[in-house]
């Protein structure tokens, strides 16, 4: 009798253990379960949050560029056309580029129009006084330049010419600052004082407006494809041109890679 009393209280406690275990099991998955929905949730949220800051980048840009961010799809096609008729002007002034320096045996960067000089053509080791040799170089090149930039078809649209002076890393950085800044005031003046472009005196007036010269010493050096340095050609100066609203186009080119 007691066997069997001892058998029924085994079994009711087996009973009430896998019970316990199955509720357990069922907790733990339920804790699982809302776990993973307060982790989509907040997935959601943080999409949801970067989604609202790159239209308000756009919203900004918009702005910027004279558009009104709520005027619906009429004004995103009116910005977008703007866009692509400045992006097409600059096309248009490096093609025009080309085709007048077909002669000069000067490669035109295809997408900036930025155009260099080997420093060893225009000055002596550590000079920054053109050389006579240079002199000549310059004035075959400025003249179909500046008779495209100064145009009445595109003046314009330049908001500003830049000439810019790069050294190799001999030397210390201040040392080269002032070398690459002497270098690329020299070239400027040569340009503004040359008398050999064929210049207007309004062209002329416009151009001591938008010309300017910077030293870089050796902040942008050009690599070999092994990643050294290479020293002859980081030595040079280079001409380029910057549009008029092409800062903003660039931030909007940006925003829209994010999207």
């Amino acid at each position: 009798m007691r066997k069997k009393e001892k058998r029924r209280k085994r079994k009711g406690m087996d009973y009430w253990q896998s019970y316990s275990d199955m509720m357990a099991a069922l907790l733990l998955v339920f804790i699982l379960i809302v776990f993973a929905v307060i982790q989509k949730m907040q997935s959601q949220q943080d999409e949801l949050a970067a989604k609202q800051a790159i239209v308000e980048k756009q919203k900004i840009t918009i702005e910027k560029l004279g558009g009104d961010p709520d005027g619906g799809t009429s004004k995103f096609e009116e910005m977008e056309e703007k866009v692509s008729k400045i992006i097409g002007v600059k096309a248009e002034i490096i093609e025009d580029l080309k085709k007048e320096l077909k002669n000069v045996d000067l490669e035109i960067d295809g997408q900036t129009g930025a155009i260099q000089f080997n420093s060893e053509i225009l000055f002596d080791t550590d000079k920054s006084t053109l050389k006579k040799s240079g002199k000549k170089e310059l004035d075959q090149f400025m003249k179909g330049y500046f008779k495209v930039l100064l145009n009445d078809k595109f003046k314009k649209n330049i908001a500003e010419i830049i000439i810019e002076g790069h050294t190799d890393t001999d030397g210390t950085y201040n040392y080269n600052l002032e070398l690459s800044q002497k270098r690329a005031l020299s070239v400027s003046k040569y340009c503004l004082n040359n008398d050999k472009l064929d210049l207007s005196s309004d062209q002329k007036s416009h151009l001591r407006k938008i010309i300017t010269a910077n030293g870089r010493s050796f902040s942008n050096p050009i690599k070999k494809a092994n990643g050294s340095i290479d020293k002859a050609k980081s030595r040079r100066v280079v001409f380029q041109f910057r549009l008029k609203d092409e800062e903003m186009i660039q931030e909007l080119q940006e925003i829209l890679r994010e999207n």
